[in-house]
């Protein structure tokens, strides 16, 4: 019984995924005005495995059809920043009447109210540390 039910053309198992190689794009290279997503991302919006994009990706790119430059170009302006308000400006001579009053780097960052790191940097371009 068991013989008739199965045939050889018959694949056991889940069937392929099918991803749509035009959906990808737009969303790996950030068609529009939408940030481009990372393959986790790209797995979770489409359905599929990490593995599944991976080698889709893979595929376009030996197919010529993936434009890695693209994606570069849109993430580039945007740097770290994802979101939230703009950081404090940090005024030359703000910075060197708080270091003339006080000079250590955390009380300046307490008077001017910006992070420590952007203080000592700002302090090494200016030749003060």
């Amino acid at each position: 019984m068991r013989a008739d039910t199965s045939t050889s053309t018959s694949r056991r198992g889940r069937p392929p995924a099918a991803v749509n190689p035009l959906e990808l794009l737009a969303h790996w290279e950030g068609k529009g005005s939408r940030r481009p997503l990372s393959q986790s991302e790209l797995a979770t919006r489409l359905g599929v495995s990490a593995t599944t994009i991976r080698k889709h990706l893979q595929a376009l790119r030996a197919a010529g059809q993936l434009d890695d430059q693209a994606r570069a170009r849109k993430l580039g302006p945007r740097g770290l920043r994802r979101g939230g308000r703009p950081p404090r400006p940090l005024k030359d001579t703000d910075l060197l009447a708080a270091w003339a009053k006080e000079p250590t780097v955390t009380a300046v960052t307490r008077t001017l109210h910006v992070s420590r790191t952007r203080v000592r940097a700002r302090l090494q371009e200016l030749g003060l540390l």
